[in-house]
């Protein structure tokens, strides 16, 4: 979906991967977590939202999707698109990607000794996952399955009916343009294995997690190896 936006003018479209391009936005949403599932600080209001998305023109997925009653309060005029999977296809995506990055131990352990990015990423995709399905993500695919259809369920109690398009993935360009006052391209609509990028993707996080990790301490190993010549020499 992010593609498919794209392609009709929405230049800047919010997405988990924002979070990995700009890692100083993970702070912002590790607050903006904190405050909704944790009792931690304020919720978020409207100057909040404007200074973490204020730049955009869309947002789409997570972790916005996790926001959207706070989201549709602090931008009430706004077009939303509910584009609602198969539950179990759903949650078979989840599985393969936030679910692979929970139970990876390497990268949680990259994340204590790389601080710029794995350091704020990982924790906060733990506390979001943990917050949203009250801890059983990883143990009660019911309940996870069934908290996913009550998120759209909520959105579509709140959203006004004019302001609202229900889509199904596989229905093309003219409903999304025709919603949003756009011109239908004449190119097919995108079709992302969203899955399979993010596999990618967190294989690139690890080799530039790994590389950040030896450019900041390889100075101290080599002190600490030029230190211990000096005494070896100095004791011969």
């Amino acid at each position: 979906m992010r593609a498919a936006l794209k392609r009709i003018g929405y230049s800047d479209v919010y997405h988990m991967d924002s979070c990995m391009e700009n890692p100083p936005d993970n702070d912002m949403w590790q607050q903006a977590i904190d405050a909704k599932y944790y009792g931690k600080g304020m919720p978020f209001g409207r100057e909040e939202w404007d200074q973490l998305l204020g730049h955009c023109e869309a947002c789409i997925d997570c972790p916005t999707a996790n926001f959207m009653p706070e989201l549709i309060a602090a931008y009430p005029k706004a077009k939303v698109i509910v584009c609602m999977r198969d539950p179990e296809a759903w949650y078979q995506s989840l599985s393969s990607t936030i679910n692979y990055i929970s139970h990876s131990y390497f990268l949680t352990a990259l994340s204590f000794v790389e601080p710029f990015f794995l350091g704020r990423w990982i924790p906060f995709v733990h506390a979001l996952g943990i917050g949203m399905f009250d801890g059983k993500m990883y143990t009660d695919a019911g309940f996870t399955k069934s908290r996913y259809i009550q998120m759209h369920e909520e959105v579509r109690q709140i959203v006004p009916k004019d302001q609202l398009l229900e889509y199904k993935l596989g229905d093309g360009w003219k409903p999304i343009c025709d919603f949003l006052g756009k011109d239908v391209p004449d190119v097919p609509f995108p079709r992302v294995n969203e899955a399979v990028e993010f596999r990618d993707r967190i294989g690139v996080m690890k080799k530039e997690g790994i590389k950040r990790v030896a450019r900041n301490t390889l100075p101290y190993l080599g002190a600490v190896a030029g230190l211990g010549l000096i005494y070896r020499y100095l004791r011969t």
